[in-house]
């Protein structure tokens, strides 16, 4: 799943509803599923492409019946039309029934100087976005603090996305999944191991879960790939998603103009704020 991931993961656009600087397009920095399989109708139903112009952007997944999560780097300024998002498997043919978004947010702390955090860091690289209708879609749920689930080195994650089904291959928009293997651990980030399976071009954003005993649940998605590389085969960085548990149900009730939802620090703890504020200015291992 990891072609030539360029250090910012995917094609980066602009929602009307924020004001962003507009970036060029990087799509092969986005990243599908080295290794992969195509999905079953009944697999992953709540997963879903970010699209511009019927084009894929990223990978994203509805936690309810309007609000998507995704990287925070995938809700950026397009350089032309809007993001939309469809439940649409396959994007080899043109993408149906796509869903306007409406508002995105950004959290307020994504630091989009990639080059200082090719390897586990503290990037704050996830976004919600709300579409200007709900869609039917079986949600998924999130991680949060406190409910005691773990990953660690040597787990299985189950993965879907969008991406390169090859680093060298140049096409994406169809949905895969696999199990993917964690490598290394840190408190806001994970990384998957330097081999197949694996993310690559098109699953920025894509979802990695956990079985729990109240059902599946979001520990994380794709931001980037680890180090340089541009052949997928690397491993990927995964943000956590349980340390910002609380931005992401604040956010997801955001119906403002503006990207921050909040702004810095809204209802994440204290504690948590000054472990960014002091791992920020760590040299990432």
């Amino acid at each position: 799943m990891m072609a030539q991931w360029s250090p910012v993961l995917a094609i980066v656009l602009l929602v009307p509803a924020c004001a962003v600087d507009r970036v060029d397009p990087v799509a092969r920095a986005s990243q599908q599923i080295i290794g992969g399989d195509p999905s079953e109708p009944s697999e992953f139903m709540a997963t879903g492409m970010i699209v511009a112009r019927g084009r894929l952007i990223c990978t994203a997944t509805m936690i309810a019946r309007d609000v998507g999560l995704t990287a925070a780097h995938c809700l950026k300024t397009p350089q032309f039309g809007s993001l939309g998002f469809t439940l649409d498997v396959d994007a080899s043919n043109g993408t149906e029934d796509v869903v306007d978004i409406r508002f995105a947010h950004m959290h307020p702390d994504f630091d989009d100087a990639v080059d200082p955090y090719v390897d586990l860091a503290v990037r704050n690289d996830i976004g919600v976005f709300i579409l200007a209708h709900p869609i039917d879609a079986a949600n998924e749920q999130i991680d949060e603090v406190g409910i005691g689930t773990t990953v660690e080195p040597g787990n299985q994650l189950a993965m879907c996305g969008y991406g390169w089904p090859s680093y060298s291959s140049g096409q994406f928009g169809l949905k895969r999944d696999a199990n993917v293997l964690v490598d290394r651990t840190d408190a806001f980030e994970f990384s998957t191991a330097p081999a197949n399976p694996q993310p690559c071009n098109g699953d920025s954003g894509a979802p990695l879960f956990v079985d729990t005993p109240e059902g599946r649940r979001i520990v994380g998605v794709v931001s980037r790939a680890v180090g340089r590389s541009e052949r997928c085969d690397t491993g990927a960085i995964i943000t956590r998603v349980a340390p910002y548990a609380e931005w992401i149900t604040f956010a997801s009730a955001d119906r403002t103009e503006g990207c921050n939802a909040g702004g810095a620090g809204s209802l994440l703890p204290l504690g948590a704020w000054l472990a960014f504020a002091r791992r920020r200015r760590r040299t990432p291992r």
